[in-house]
């Protein structure tokens, strides 16, 4: 791998970035231990006209077989860091991973993030798409992020950010770089017993010990993705290298040799399944790195 004066490295292979092991190499990835070097990267990026993608833990990141022609940054150092401020503020570095995050909040018994134990993600990610879990979602905790663009960093208050079902108003060319959790005191008896539930939940309903992401499929309003998955009978339907879970129907495993091809035509699969059963059309939770221009939706077959 080339690296460039700038200490932004070229032609890095992604699949070991992301959980599911799939995909193809960048044309460059920067390495991010502060706002500063954000800002540089991102104005790297902007003076190239190079597409920009953040990739954290890629728990909910599928990347194109082709790779992608841009940058990708991920955030280290002090920027996955996580620390306790004041009597009930939690700070995350944005790569700082959210499981690790709960566990600092639950050691000063402070509650409120106990449902994040549940997202394999980084706190920028999970900001940058309100991530949720167990009925609760980060909007309900988060108190301000630092964004960075191209022109610098700027400190936002949770409903600058319009935080919806999956979804805020960070865009492609803007980083989550830090953010500020205000919890409440807890019992730490209290919060280490529902840790203890969630985990044991996840461990019973998810696959553990393969390639996957997480939830592939937002769930439809008063309905679950797996389950209608599981109710057309796709649960171990394989195309190559992928397949619908036997043990919950919402994540896809990646077998060695996998592609990025094979997980979408999976997708693709479900969507039609459970919509020629009689049920809703199906919307896409995990995200999709396009060899172009970025992190979006995967590229999934229109169906009226």
């Amino acid at each position: 791998m080339a690296e460039t004066t700038a200490g932004i490295r070229e032609q890095v292979p992604l699949a070991p970035f992301t959980s599911i092991r799939v995909g193809g190499t960048a044309d460059a990835l920067a390495i991010c231990t502060s706002f500063g070097g954000v800002t540089e990267a991102l104005a790297w990026a902007a003076g190239r006209d190079a597409p920009v993608a953040v990739v954290g833990k890629g728990s909910n990141l599928i990347v194109d077989d082709a790779g992608f022609r841009g940058l990708v940054i991920r955030l280290a150092g002090r920027l996955s860091s996580i620390s306790v401020r004041g009597a009930d503020t939690l700070w995350c570095g944005g790569g700082a991973s959210l499981p690790r995050a709960v566990q600092r909040a639950a050691a000063a018994g402070l509650t409120g993030l106990e449902f994040g134990a549940s997202i394999p993600g980084t706190a920028g990610g999970a900001v940058a798409m309100n991530a949720g879990a167990y009925a609760s979602d980060l909007s309900q905790v988060l108190d301000w992020a630092v964004v960075c663009d191209a022109s610098g960093p700027r400190k936002v208050g949770r409903d600058q950010l319009a935080m919806g079902y999956r979804t805020t108003s960070v865009t492609g060319d803007q980083v989550v770089a830090a953010v500020g959790f205000r919890l409440a005191p807890g019992d730490p008896a209290t919060i280490a017993q529902t840790l203890d539930g969630f985990r044991a939940h996840r461990r019973s309903t998810q696959p553990q010990g393969v390639r996957t992401f997480g939830s592939v499929f937002t769930n439809p309003p008063g309905e679950s993705s797996g389950r209608l998955i599981e109710a057309a009978g796709l649960k171990g339907f394989a195309i190559g290298g992928a397949r619908v879970s036997p043990v919950h129907a919402n994540f896809i495993e990646a077998a060695p040799g996998c592609s990025a091809a094979d997980v979408i035509a999976v997708m693709d699969e479900c969507r039609l399944t459970v919509r020629d059963a009689g049920g809703p059309v199906l919307h896409a939770e995990v995200r999709y790195l396009h060899p172009e221009w970025g992190i979006g939706p995967p590229p999934l077959q229109e169906i009226s």
